[in-house]
């Protein structure tokens, strides 16, 4: 169970290393494992995606390398059967759209099409909050009590409650990439505000992945980048302030 935990964790990390991500750790638990990402959703879609991915994608080749053996009488069958077994068992798990496996990191990744990154996150997470009392419903139902269960729905719940306790600070180490990185993303759009609109209600209304010009519905209209509305919330503690004022 360790070393399938580790060759999941492992194609994270080289994944992430391949994209020059800032890889914190790889971490092994009792019932899992993580690989830590000093990352704060600014990195490109398919980067995401394909590190996201790298983990579940060690399953296939390891439930397919167990079958093999096992159809051509190469090893011990029971442990082959163990191997593919377990390998299914932790590949559809960690598929489950649950923060902070990888099902929910992919529900985040899709909210964030539609929805600002603040907005997404807190979405997400009611999301996830839902199919994780669901998960558990239907686990203590269908195996009763099981210890293992009760310590890894544990550690979701303590997890849930970590992510929303640090969300103001991941929103805002989103808001300082943004504002310190020279890559330009592919996407633009346009956001318009009211006048009286504070800076940092602007400033939620960012997407991840897009490049903003914000529209001032002033009396003549006004557009602005997002880098100048970034600058005055950092550099002059502007978040309070009235979006017309910082041009005044």
């Amino acid at each position: 169970m360790f070393l399938i935990i580790l060759i999941h964790e492992l194609g994270h990390a080289f994944a992430a290393l391949f994209f020059k991500w800032r890889l914190v750790k790889v971490e092994l638990l009792p019932f899992g494992g993580v690989a830590e990402m000093d990352e704060y959703g600014n990195r490109p879609y398919h980067e995401e995606i394909i590190v996201t991915l790298a983990g579940p994608l060690q399953h296939v080749w390891m439930i397919s390398l167990g079958m093999f053996c096992l159809y051509n009488g190469l090893g011990d069958p029971y442990t082959l059967e163990l191997l593919i077994s377990m390998n299914w068992m932790i590949l559809l798990f960690n598929l489950l759209p649950i923060w902070p496996l990888d099902g929910g990191k992919l529900l985040f990744l899709f909210i964030t099409l539609f929805s600002p990154f603040k907005k997404a996150k807190k979405f997400m997470l009611l999301i996830s909050c839902i199919f994780l009392l669901i998960f558990t419903g239907g686990s203590l139902l269908w195996f009763a009590f099981h210890l293992n269960l009760i310590i890894i729905v544990s550690f979701l719940l303590y997890a849930h409650y970590v992510e929303w306790k640090h969300h103001p600070y991941v929103y805002v180490r989103f808001l300082l990439e943004r504002m310190s990185t020279k890559e330009k993303p592919k996407r633009n759009k346009v956001i318009s505000v009211h006048p009286a609109t504070s800076v940092e209600n602007v400033l939620a209304g960012l997407y991840k992945g897009c490049s903003h010009d914000i529209l001032i519905k002033s009396a003549p209209p006004h557009m602005c980048k997002e880098k100048d509305i970034l600058s005055a919330y950092f550099k002059q503690s502007a978040g309070s302030c009235a979006i017309e004022d910082l041009f005044r």
